[in-house]
C-alpha cells in the first residue's frame, strides 16, 4: 500500500510511475515510528521541515526553503477536501492533528494547483482518514506523558444493514512544557527604551491546549459521508501574539467539516464520475493581553501601537485586544475519468466555491477606544465588532475553476502527463496553471521523470482586508503570487527490499506579498521573488526480515532576489534516519535521529546563523501475540538537546523546542 498513491492525478498508481516527487506515510510506519502528531509524522519527509510560527507556535510546514510565518503556501486535505482558512489562509490555530485515526498520509514536494488550485504551491498533503474496514473492530487507547499530557482514543469500525460506519473519538490535553523560556520578548524593547519593567521576560512560552476530535465515516454503495468535529480550548499564545509573553491568554477554536461524496463507474462505458459537496463552519475566539500588565508604550492618533510617535501611554491592565473570526465555506466539485481513447486517461472537472468571514473584537485602544492623548488607559473594553473600527469587515469569495488532464502512455515505456486548471476568483481575478510530466521506464528496475509544474497562492483576507492595524494593512489590490517549477526525479529499485529515489529540483517565485512600509503604516505588496534550488534523496531498505532502515536527506540553496541573500529561516541541510527493529516474537524498537543544519537569517536580521540540532527519539513497543493488546514507551528528544526555530527579531533568543519527554502508551482492539 506505501508504494501507491493517489494524490498525483486523482487515481490510485505506482508511485514511481506518479508524475510528481510523492512520499506515502502509512499507519503501520505511524505506529512504528512513535509518532503522536502530523507534525512528528511530516518531520521524518525528505525536503519538508517542520518549524514554529510566532502565532502560537502553530506549525511551519516549511517545504523547499519556502517559509513564511502562516505557512499558507503548503495546501493541506483531509480525505481530499481542504482545510484552508480564509483569514491568514493557513488551517487555523495551532492545527496539528492527532494520527490515531489516520489510515495514510500522501504528500506531494512540488507544484499541485493544475490538480488542486489555490496554495497547493511549495506541496500538497492529503490526510486520508480511516475508513470502517481499516478499523475492523473497536479500538481503545490511552497515553499519558511528560508536561501533564493525556490522550484518549475509541474507534469503532463495522457494518450496519449494508452500511459501513467507522466512528472516532480522540481526546488530548496537555500543560505545556514549561521549560521553553523565552528570555526577551518585544516588551523587554519597550523596557530598555522607555525604562520600565514591565516585560514578562523571561518566562515560559504558553503551550498549554485541551483537544476533542470526532469523526463519523458512513458508506453506501457508492456514497460516503465523513463529518469532522475538532474542538481546542484554553490554547496558550505560545510567545505571545504580539510576541510579548501572555500567561493567561487563551485561544478556543470550534470548527466543523462535512464531505457528501458520490463515486460510479457508468455500467456499459469508460466514464468514472466523482461528486463532492463539502461545507466547513469555523469558530474562533481570542482573550489575549498583547502586552502585560503597567506596560507604557508609544501610542499614535489613531490609537494604536507605533513607534514612531512621541506620546506614551501606561496600560494599567496591559493591553488587550480580543478578536473572534467566524468563517462558512460551501464548495460543490465534479470530477471524471474518461477511458475510451486507446492509451489515453483523460479527467476533466469543474467546481465552484463560496466563502464569507466576518470579525468581532473587543480591545482597549485603537481607532473608536482611544487617540494616543490618554495619560494611563486601564482595562475597560470597547466592543468594535460592526464598527469601522473592527480589524477586518465582512468580506465573501466566490470560485470557480475547470481543469484538463490526460495521461497518455504514447508507447512501451514513456508516459506523458499534461494538465491545466483555470480558477477564477471573485477578488483578485483569475490564473491558469498548467503541469507537465514525461515519464520513462529507463530499465526494469530505473524510472525516470522530467517534471514542469505552475502554480500559485491566493492572498489571504488578511493581506487583503486588514484594517486598523499599524503594522500590516491589507491591500485588495494584491495579485496572487506563483511558482515554476522544474523537478527530474530518479526511482531505483535494484531488490525487492531496496529502493532509492533522487530529485533534482529548480524553482522561481514572483510576486511575494510581504508588508512594505507606506507612510507611517504597513501595507502588503507584490514585491517578493525568490529563486531555489537543490536535491532530495530517499532511501527504504529492508535489511533483513526483522530490521529496516529508512533514511533521507535534503539540500536547498533558496535566494531572495531582492536582496540576492539566503531567503532564510529554512535548513540548508537535513538528515534523517531511522531503523525499525523486530528484535524479539512481538517486540520492536525504533530510535531516529534528525538533524537540521544550520539557519541563516532573513535579510535585515543582523543575529548570526541559528545552529545545527540533532534529536535523537526512540520507541519501545510489544504487540501481543493474537494482535488484540499492544503496548509502547516513546522518547523524544533523548539527550535533552537545546533545540532551536528561528524567531522575529523582536525575539532574539529564538524558539525553544521541547526538553526531553517521555510517554507511555496502551492500544486494545476487539
Amino acid at each position: 500500500d506505501e508504494d501507491f498513491i493517489s494524490i498525483a492525478t486523482g487515481a490510485r498508481q505506482p508511485i514511481a510511475r506518479a508524475p510528481a516527487v510523492a512520499s506515502v506515510v502509512t499507519a503501520e510506519d505511524i505506529k512504528r515510528m512513535g509518532a503522536t502528531t502530523l507534525d512528528e509524522v511530516l518531520e521524518t519527509v525528505a525536503g519538508l521541515h517542520v518549524s514554529l510560527s510566532s502565532l502560537r507556535f502553530s506549525p511551519i510546514y516549511s517545504i523547499r526553503g519556502i517559509y513564511t510565518d502562516t505557512n499558507p503556501h503548503v495546501l493541506v486535505l483531509v480525505n481530499g477536501s481542504p482545510m484552508t482558512q480564509l483569514f491568514a489562509g493557513d488551517r487555523g490555530i495551532r492545527s496539528t492533528l492527532p494520527v490515531n485515526n489516520i489510515s495514510r498520509i500522501e504528500i506531494i514536494r512540488g507544484p499541485g494547483s493544475a490538480v488542486y488550485g489555490a496554495d497547493a504551491f511549495a506541496g500538497v498533503i492529503n490526510v486520508i482518514t480511516k475508513t470502517a474496514q481499516d478499523i475492523n473492530g473497536l479500538d481503545l487507547g490511552l497515553r499519558a506523558g511528560s508536561f501533564d499530557t493525556r490522550e484518549a482514543w475509541l474507534q469503532l469500525g463495522d457494518s450496519w444493514k449494508k452500511v459501513d460506519v467507522a466512528f472516532s473519538l480522540q481526546w488530548s490535553d496537555t500543560d505545556g512544557d514549561d521549560s521553553r523560556i523565552i528570555e526577551q520578548d518585544a516588551q523587554t524593547g519597550f523596557d530598555q527604551a522607555l525604562g520600565t519593567r514591565a516585560s514578562l521576560a523571561p518566562g515560559p512560552a504558553a503551550t498549554q491546549q485541551e483537544r476533542l476530535d470526532l469523526n463519523l465515516d458512513l458508506g453506501y454503495d457508492n456514497w460516503r459521508l465523513q463529518l469532522w468535529k475538532w474542538r481546542q480550548y484554553k490554547v496558550g499564545t505560545g510567545p505571545g501574539v504580539a510576541l510579548a509573553l501572555d500567561s493567561g491568554g487563551k485561544a478556543n477554536a470550534d470548527n466543523f467539516k462535512g464531505d457528501l461524496r458520490y463515486r460510479q463507474t457508468l455500467r456499459d462505458s469508460n466514464w468514472d464520475v466523482d461528486a463532492r459537496l463539502g461545507y466547513m463552519d469555523i469558530d474562533s475566539r481570542s482573550e489575549q493581553t498583547l502586552f502585560p500588565k503597567n506596560s507604557k508604550l508609544p501610542i499614535g492618533n489613531d490609537g494604536n501601537i507605533n513607534p514612531l510617535s512621541s506620546n506614551t501611554v501606561t496600560f494599567t491592565d496591559g493591553v488587550i485586544g480580543n478578536p473572534g473570526v467566524f468563517e462558512t465555506h460551501y464548495r460543490a466539485d465534479v470530477g471524471a475519468f474518461y477511458t475510451g481513447i486507446d492509451a489515453h486517461r483523460i479527467r476533466l472537472g469543474s467546481g465552484y466555491a463560496y466563502a464569507k468571514l466576518r470579525g468581532t473584537e473587543t480591545k482597549n485602544f485603537g481607532p473608536g477606544v482611544i487617540d494616543g492623548t490618554e495619560g494611563t488607559v486601564n482595562g475597560s473594553l470597547t466592543d468594535v465588532t460592526g464598527t469601522d473600527s473592527v480589524f477586518i469587515a465582512p468580506h465573501s469569495r466566490r470560485l470557480r475553476y475547470v481543469f484538463l488532464q490526460d495521461e497518455w502512455s504514447f508507447t512501451t515505456d514513456w508516459d506523458l502527463v499534461w494538465g491545466v486548471r483555470y480558477d477564477h476568483y471573485s477578488d483578485f481575478g483569475e490564473t491558469v496553471n498548467p503541469r507537465a510530466a514525461l515519464i520513462w521506464q529507463t530499465a526494469f528496475d530505473l524510472t525516470t521523470k522530467l517534471l514542469y509544474g505552475k502554480a500559485f497562492r491566493a492572498p489571504s483576507f488578511a493581506e487583503l482586508f486588514s484594517q486598523n492595524n499599524p503594522i500590516r494593512e491589507g491591500n485588495k489590490n494584491l495579485l496572487p503570487e506563483t511558482v515554476e517549477t522544474y523537478e527530474l526525479a530518479f526511482d531505483y529499485q535494484p531488490i525487492f527490499d531496496l529502493a532509492t529515489r533522487v530529485n533534482l529540483y529548480y524553482y522561481v517565485i514572483s510576486d511575494l506579498i510581504s508588508p512594505e512600509l507606506s507612510g507611517q503604516s504597513f501595507v502588503f505588496q507584490n514585491v517578493g521573488r525568490q529563486s531555489g534550488r537543490g536535491i532530495e534523496w530517499e532511501l527504504d531498505w529492508k535489511v533483513t526480515p526483522t530490521l529496516r532502515l529508512s533514511a533521507n536527506y535534503a539540500f536547498v540553496d533558496a535566494t531572495n532576489e531582492r536582496t540576492g541573500s539566503n531567503a532564510g529561516n529554512s535548513p540548508q541541510h537535513q538528515l534523517y534516519g531511522r531503523l525499525n527493529w523486530t528484535f524479539a516474537a512481538g517486540w520492536q524498537l525504533t530510535p531516529e535521529l534528525n538533524w537540521v543544519g544550520k539557519r541563516k537569517r532573513v535579510a535585515g536580521d543582523p543575529r548570526p546563523p541559528l545552529d545545527s540540532y540533532l534529536i535523537a527519539n526512540a520507541m519501545l513497543r510489544y504487540d501481543s501475540f493474537d494482535q488484540t493488546w499492544q503496548t509502547a514507551l516513546g522518547l523524544r528528544n533523548l539527550f535533552d538537546q537545546d533545540a532551536r526555530e528561528p524567531s522575529p527579531a523582536q525575539v532574539p533568543g529564538d524558539f525553544p523546542l521541547p526538553e526531553r519527554s517521555v510517554y507511555l502508551e496502551f492500544r486494545y482492539h476487539l
